[in-house]
């Protein structure tokens, strides 16, 4: 019997010897990386006192101020006090060299010469006395800094004291002479204190600036207006080579400034020396060869996110200054979109900043081909003490990221915050996606000594640049997830620090400490107790005295509870202000979902194990997925090639592998359900040019939201309140990563980055929005997707939000908006506009503030926000319905209530698309009460059926019966036909036909609408075949297209899906699929046989792939 000839074609053998190579590769770099600093390096960085007081740790210094040595005070020697730094530099270029300073273009020579000249300016408009300088703002604005700098850097003897913006309640000390008083306000926001209303003089950035609360007999001077009145030459700096030790530190102790510290409402005077020991403190966490230089560009948020002091902020404003280095300060909003136009080198950044960066480059990334691959070889050398920039899995996968993004130039991170505000995944993912160093930075936000309170100039402790350990987590508790924060580094060269036990700090969190002591990692015999801090680096509350302020600082509390390491590195257990010890974990892990690896051979106290084994299986496994993906290349060629696959398939396969989703078969299926009818197959054209020009519109508040609902009813169903499920709303909350809805994260963290300050999500487009004006309800359309973030990353603590989390706490200050920040009409339904003084109800509010009360409802279990979302429903719809006419049954658009004895309408029109808002925003609160196990929360819901019928059967008498199409006033055939609004009414219509069986008399005519919509929309997003949509800014006006109506369009096209899978949750529990229809998607089908049609010499060339893994792995 003759035997085939057995043959292995081309492509399989170079598919095995590219799986060697690479293989070979990866085995190459993980043995031959070395480590950036020596182990034994790292296990000693802090020296501690032979001696200690009972119930106190010994005390901690950084190894480089070595015990029995002075701890540093300034960067120079012979640079005692802020004139003289200034005019030094760190090698005497600094001074010609322009660059940015905040918002201005200056060299010091030049910021040295408007000092000057500010101060003298000042004293010939007071007719020759000497200015006492109050600044009041952000100290965002360089003129901020030149009227902070003026008495020092003039010679002058001013005193200046520096305000915080917005600290309302201080007082001046009582000795202020107020004729001689000068405000300075060049970049506040709010009022001027009353303190300081009665200054003789202002100064205000601009000549039309008015200052609120200033006194009307003030004396108001333009900035460049006192820059002008003099040309006196800077004075040269002080020439402090002869002078010895003592001399220096006389010098250093006179007072710089006074700062209100709105926290401890006290002033705190910080003297030279603790600003240029501050300056110190801020280069010596780097080497001599990467502190900061000319080349440099400093972007922080952290003294306007409150992370860091007015003194502290002032101390690193002063060591661009000192470096040459460009300097902005900019809110945490804001960090993201300047670091495209800046191209910071360094960043230093709050907790919450940290997370938007971390977020922003771990969320898209997830979508590389190789992101599996590259976290787990780049994590496995992040623990082995290297950066992973400019490896070849860093530039396919993060550094694309990085650049678009503008932080490809950056070379340094700071992370600046209490010490236990971030995991350490959060540390983690940063060093991996900036690929460079990343420093844990430990700034105390409360100090105090008796009735004495302080401020640093500078972090307490951080971590060192090159330190890439990463202790195995200890929980806090065994009730919670919570653990212990990543270390904060030893003490700072200017600070030495010791634990306290037995204080009302270490009593508060006992249980905590003692479910540590039964850790059996070895850390139960390391040191806890309150921190404690001296330094130069302090600015307290006392009178000048030179005597006094020349040595060290006594011994301040904290507040907060920590521990040290016994290789000296401080980690905070607990802030003062915390109610719970430790942070609870970040779960942005890696694809697969497992906790990071961790190393142990370098730990402290912990026994070696086989890491370094763990760690290499970890890395060379995605290498062999990897191969085997490209092993089933072939594969999804030949499905293409038969055209098994619908016609979405390849642009939502990629579209999927963004998505981090399992199954992508199951998937599609959800997405692109194929029905036995032909009336009833999906347009996936339409559906890629609607979503792809929808993600690429410019958005309002509400146009987010409406994507928001788009995004998550056609990409992830299985979230939506209207999935059909006899469980739990969501999925459990320790999900896989890969099903985890990232594009709607993605959308609803950029609602919150853009949320304003009382509270309204993606409302701070230009960032001269109002508070006070505006839409109050239509943010709050954001809010679902902000809610699902919250269960899904930082879980829900008590059955809520967590209202310090970064997405709970912005969910919980959206609520808290709508339930006390705006007015209510006389019928108690909250208003549509955010001013006080105008109270309106609009038809558009149905969809944005009730079902977010409902959603939120819902997930907390509180049957009395479900109420008030019922009772705003009926309020807007007793207010609003037309009870004659020909409209009678549907709504009015806009009803005022504001300062007359009744209501009266501005818009009583039967506007389509408010009606369409009506109808949708009822049926998501209705969908959202079945999911209740409360039986009045769900007979309320049904309730609401009453009211959309209303809507449907008075609109579809007025129907367009050849397109389907309602008229832009729906009762008034003179105009014209609007696309956007009948989508949203045929999306209303099929999921109501959905959830209720009995109510799909109009379907038929949904059909039609979506029939004549489909087909009608070009790759641009806009509309053709004469389809017109309504200007959503002026509703009596056509358009080509809007952002609205490629969401509405959307919502349509997945609506009708479900509708015909039945996938939906009804009134009365699941509801069947309508007659005639099936939810069975052939693509799946198609896709299995055409892979048994593929050839079997490809799948073997697959098991051997996997075999070869397999022996690798296991070695």
């Amino acid at each position: 019997m003759a035997v085939d000839a057995f043959e292995v074609d081309q492509l399989s053998i170079g598919l095995l010897v590219g799986i060697l190579l690479v293989l070979a590769l990866v085995k190459y770099q993980q043995y031959w990386d070395q480590p950036l600093l020596h182990p034994l390096i790292l296990a000693r960085q802090a020296e501690t006192s032979q001696v200690h007081a009972p119930l106190e740790s010994a005390i901690y210094r950084n190894i480089n101020a070595p015990i029995g040595f002075d701890l540093a005070m300034r960067p120079q020697r012979f640079a005692p006090d802020v004139a003289s730094l200034l005019a030094l530099g760190v090698t005497g270029a600094e001074g010609e060299h322009a660059r940015r300073v905040l918002d201005m273009s200056l060299t010091n020579v030049e910021l040295r010469r408007q000092a000057t000249a500010f101060a003298y300016g000042l004293q010939n408009a007071l007719q020759g006395a000497t200015p006492i300088i109050a600044v009041y703002g952000r100290l965002t604005s360089a003129r901020s800094l030149i009227a902070l700098l003026a008495g020092t850097v003039s010679g002058l003897p001013i005193t200046t004291y520096v305000v915080p913006d917005g600290a309302q309640a201080m007082k001046l000390p009582d000795d202020v002479d107020f004729e001689r008083a000068v405000l300075v306000r060049v970049d506040a926001t709010e009022p001027v204190p009353p303190a300081l209303a009665r200054c003789t003089l202002s100064v205000v950035a601009s000549a039309e600036e008015t200052m609120p609360g200033v006194l009307s007999a003030t004396r108001t001077l333009h900035f460049d207006d006192v820059l002008g009145q003099t040309t006196q030459d800077t004075p040269a700096a002080c020439d402090h080579s002869t002078l010895r030790s003592s001399e220096l530190d006389a010098v250093g102790a006179r007072t710089f400034a006074t700062f209100y510290d709105p926290d401890a409402e006290v002033w705190v005077r910080a003297t030279h020396t603790a600003m240029t020991s501050g300056v110190t403190a801020w280069l010596s966490e780097y080497p001599p060869e990467k502190i900061p230089g000319m080349h440099d560009t400093l972007l922080t948020d952290a003294f306007l996110a409150g992370e860091l002091s007015a003194p502290a902020y002032v101390s690193l404003a002063l060591t661009a200054l000192y470096t040459g280095a460009a300097f902005a300060s900019e809110p945490s909003t804001e960090v993201l979109s300047l670091a495209r136009v800046l191209k910071p080198t360094l960043l230093y950044l709050s907790a919450r900043a940290a997370f938007h960066v971390e977020f922003s480059l771990w969320l898209p990334s997830t979508g590389a081909l190789l992101h599996g691959l590259a976290y787990r070889v780049n994590t496995f050398a992040l623990r082995n003490g290297r950066f992973t920039r400019n490896t070849w899995l860093d530039r396919w996968v993060a550094a694309p990221l990085r650049r678009k993004l503008g932080f490809d130039t950056v070379r340094a991170t700071y992370v600046l915050s209490s010490g236990a505000e971030i995991d350490q995944t959060t540390l983690d993912q940063l060093r991996l996606y900036l690929a460079g160093p990343v420093m844990h930075a430990y700034v105390p936000h409360r100090l105090s000594e008796g009735s004495t309170a302080a401020v640093a100039t500078a972090p307490v402790a951080a971590s060192n640049m090159y330190d890439l350990q990463a202790f195995a987590p200890q929980l806090v508790d065994g009730t919670s997830t919570r653990r212990l924060a990543p270390h904060v580094g030893p003490p700072a060269v200017t600070t030495e620090v010791k634990l306290v036990q037995n204080t009302p700090a270490v009593q508060k969190h006992a249980a905590a400490l003692a479910h540590l002591a039964l850790d059996k990692a070895g850390t139960r015999d390391d040191p806890v107790g309150e921190v404690y801090v001296r330094g130069y680096t302090l600015a307290h509350a006392t009178t000048e005295d030179i005597a006094r302020d020349s040595t060290l600082s006594g011994w301040f509390a904290t507040g907060d509870v920590g521990t040290f390491r016994t290789n000296g590195t401080l980690v905070i257990i607990a802030p003062h202000d915390a109610e719970h010890a430790g942070v609870a974990p970040d779960f942005t892990l890696d694809p697969s979902g497992d906790p990071l690896p961790e190393l142990r051979a370098s730990q402290p106290r912990r026994a070696a194990s086989s890491a370094r084994t763990t760690a290499s299986r970890m890395a060379v496994a995605p290498m062999a997925l990897a191969m085997l993906a490209l092993c089933a290349a072939p594969l999804v060629a030949a499905v293409d090639t038969l055209g098994g696959l619908h016609p979405l398939s390849a642009e939502r396969l990629a579209l999927v592998s963004r998505a981090r989703m399992p199954h992508a078969h199951e998937r599609r299926a959800a997405i692109n359900t194929t029905q036995a009818s032909t009336a009833a197959s999906s347009n996936s054209t339409m559906y890629n040019m609607a979503l792809n020009s929808l993600l690429t519109a410019q958005r309002a508040s509400w146009e987010q939201g409406v994507t928001q609902s788009a995004i998550l009813e056609t990409y992830y169903p299985e979230w939506s309140v209207y999935y059909k499920t006899s469980g739990d709303l969501y999925p459990k909350k320790d999900i896989p990563n890969e099903s985890i809805p990232s594009q709607l994260l993605s959308l609803a963290y950029h609602s919150i980055a853009k949320q304003d300050r009382d509270g309204r999500l993606a409302t701070v487009i230009t960032g001269d929005e109002s508070t006070s004006q505006g839409a109050a309800q239509d943010s709050a359309s954001c809010g679902e997707g902000v809610l699902i973030g919250a269960w899904i990353i930082e879980g829900f603590v008590n059955n809520q939000p967590d209202p310090n989390g970064f997405w709970g706490g912005a969910a919980h200050r959206q609520l808290n908006y709508l339930l006390h920040n705006v007015s209510r009409s006389s019928n108690g339904v909250i208003s549509q506009r955010a001013a006080r003084n105008v109270i309106q109800l609009w038809s558009d509010q149905t969809y944005m503030g009730p079902p977010f009360l409902a959603h939120y409802a819902l997930i907390t279990n509180n049957n009395t926000l479900f109420n008030l979302a019922f009772d705003q429903l009926e309020g807007v719809h007793n207010g609003l319905l037309l009870r004659d006419g020909p409209g009678k049954g549907l709504w009015g658009h806009i009803l005022d209530y504001s300062n007359v004895s009744a209501p009266h309408w501005i818009d009583g029109r039967a506007w389509l698309t408010g009606n369409g808002w009506a109808a949708a925003g009822m049926l998501r609160v209705m969908a959202a009460s079945m999911h209740s196990s409360n039986d009045s929360v769900k007979q309320r819901g049904q309730a609401l059926g009453s009211m959309v019928d209303s809507i449907f059967d008075t609109a579809y008498t007025f129907i367009d019966q050849n397109t389907g199409l309602f008229h832009n006033v729906v009762n008034d055939t003179r105009t014209f036909l609007d696309g956007s609004g009948s989508a949203l009414m045929a999306y209303a219509v099929f999921r109501y036909g959905s959830m209720v069986p009995s109510k799909r008399d109009h379907v038929s005519m949904a059909e039609k609408t979506y029939q004549t919509l489909q087909k009608s929309l070009d790759p641009y997003g806009s509309y053709t075949n004469n389809i017109l949509t309504v200007n959503e800014l002026s509703t009596a006006s056509p358009g080509p297209t809007s952002t609205e109506s490629l969401a509405f369009l959307a919502m349509l096209a997945s609506a009708r899906r479900d509708y015909y899978a039945g996938n939906v949750t009804g009134s009365s529990g699941s509801v069947d699929a309508p007659a005639g229809s099936t939810a069975a998607d052939q693509g799946s089908d198609s896709n299995s046989s055409a892979l048994s049609r593929a050839g079997p010499w490809t799948a073997l060339v697959a098991l051997g792939t996997a075999w070869v893994a397999a022996t690798l792995i296991a070695m």
